[in-house]
């Protein structure tokens, strides 16, 4: 009983994540809180939204993760690994 609960709750979360866009990966080449510009050392560049919470310890030289949001491309959120 508890191992279809747990499949289907993971079933739940592939399809969630798959209806979600991309993710941008990378490492911070420079982050600047005035503008909400993250840099990354590849060369893109992602202007946060306001409404997008900065991690604490996002610094130059941090590995991070940011997920779009599927219908616009927008940043969601910043996750560092």
């Amino acid at each position: 009983m508890n191992t279809v609960a747990l499949s289907t709750a993971a079933l739940a979360l592939l399809v969630a994540g798959s209806a979600s866009a991309a993710s941008l990966s990378g490492t911070v080449q420079d982050y600047d809180a005035r503008t909400g510009i993250i840099r990354l050392q590849d060369g893109k560049s992602v202007a946060l939204p306001v409404s997008v919470p900065v991690p604490a310890n996002l610094t130059s030289g941090a590995s991070v993760n940011i997920l779009l949001n599927a219908d616009n491309n927008e940043p969601r959120a910043v996750l560092v690994r």
